[in-house]
């Protein structure tokens, strides 16, 4: 494969680029956000709803290059790209795709198989910080080791054709930050692009992200950076942009309660949370199959209707009815007793207009 060199002058007036790939904000005065790889979360479905509400370029939960070849069912569901096709349609997102393990040959592979089930960009991650995961030397463990660490980097870019970015933290713990370092070495190696979770690995998502690691990157980098941590809000984002220069946002946990940030926007009405949380049951049906489906969507529901008084009828409905059917109905009904109603925020940009008629077959 073609070894693709780091584009100088990715800055533009509107956006960045990686590799061919021109990220634009979804409106002019607003920062990129990005939705970031989670475990248990990033499924199609997800990734889709995000997508159409603005999210730029859309996360694959992170595959262990280990099981990319066995031949199962969760592993199909987890290779199920098959939301690319819209994005190549609409043009209103990039997915990419994260692989993480300790096989670097095995990354290689299974980044090249990402490519053919049509991922834009791969995305390897050197931040995770599951103890487990860290003793069997993935994630985050390539820190102590940068050699190790170009070696998975020039290895995924000389065997795929799509742009390569990594995902990582600034450091191992506050005595040993070294994440100029990795950006040089990821840079050397090829990679196009480098997500910063701020906090060290010994933190793991505790304490206060520092940004300013953030700020200096973006300083030193000759490849697009993204800031994450502490995201809480759209505020949030605007603020990480503007007090580091990054070139775009990663928003994590708090897009799986509010996808809405991707438009900027923290609060929207009842009535178009009832709207979405309704498409992403019928979605996840059918890439799950309707009991699972409910289940998986149940971590949603409770953020999205968190306002409810926890011994309220409607909330234990709403998380209790196993049945798909029964649960849509519980949520039309209450759609239509409620008072509110703010419109459809859920109307689809130009772009979008055959994304939400489109059902991806999981």
């Amino acid at each position: 494969m073609v070894n693709p060199t780091i584009n100088e002058n990715y800055d533009t007036p509107e956006g960045f680029h990686i590799g061919p790939h021109h990220i634009k904000p979804l409106h002019r005065d607003m920062p990129v956000l990005s939705l970031a790889p989670m475990a248990g979360v990033g499924n199609w479905v997800f990734r889709l709803l995000c997508a159409r509400l603005g999210a730029r370029t859309v996360g694959v939960e992170f595959i262990n290059c280990r099981v990319i070849a066995e031949k199962s069912r969760r592993t199909e569901k987890l290779l199920d790209f098959s939301d690319y096709a819209v994005y190549e349609r609409t043009q209103m997102s990039l997915l990419a795709a994260q692989i993480y393990g300790n096989d670097i040959d095995l990354i290689a592979a299974g980044a090249a198989e990402f490519e053919q089930r049509g991922c834009h960009i791969v995305d390897i991650n050197f931040g995770c910080s599951v103890p487990y995961l860290l003793r069997k030397g993935c994630g985050a463990a390539y820190l102590q080791d940068l050699d190790r660490l170009y070696q998975a980097v020039h290895a995924t870019v000389n065997a795929v054709s799509v742009p390569v970015i990594v995902k990582t933290r600034i450091g191992w713990d506050t005595e040993s930050i070294n994440i100029l370092e990795v950006i040089k070495r990821a840079e050397d190696a090829g990679a196009q692009a480098v997500a910063i979770h701020a906090r060290t690995v010994v933190q793991q998502y505790k304490g206060k992200a520092d940004w300013t690691w953030i700020r200096m990157a973006k300083e030193e980098a000759s490849v697009p950076i993204f800031g994450n941590g502490d995201i809480r809000s759209y505020e949030d984002a605007v603020a990480m942009t503007e007090q580091t220069g990054c070139d775009g946002v990663m928003v994590g946990r708090a897009a799986i309660a509010n996808p809405w940030i991707f438009s900027g926007r923290n609060h929207v009405g009842r009535t178009d949370r009832i709207n979405l949380a309704i498409e992403q049951l019928e979605l996840m049906a059918q890439h799950k199959g309707n009991r699972v489906g409910v289940l998986e969507t149940r971590k949603h529901l409770a953020l999205y209707f968190k306002e409810l008084d926890r011994n309220s009828e409607t909330r234990k409905k709403i998380l209790t009815t196993a049945s798909l059917s029964e649960l849509i109905e519980v949520l039309c009904i209450w759609r239509e007793q409620s008072a509110e109603n703010s419109g459809n925020d859920l109307r689809l940009r130009d772009t979008d207009a055959n994304a939400l008629a489109w059902g991806g077959t999981g």
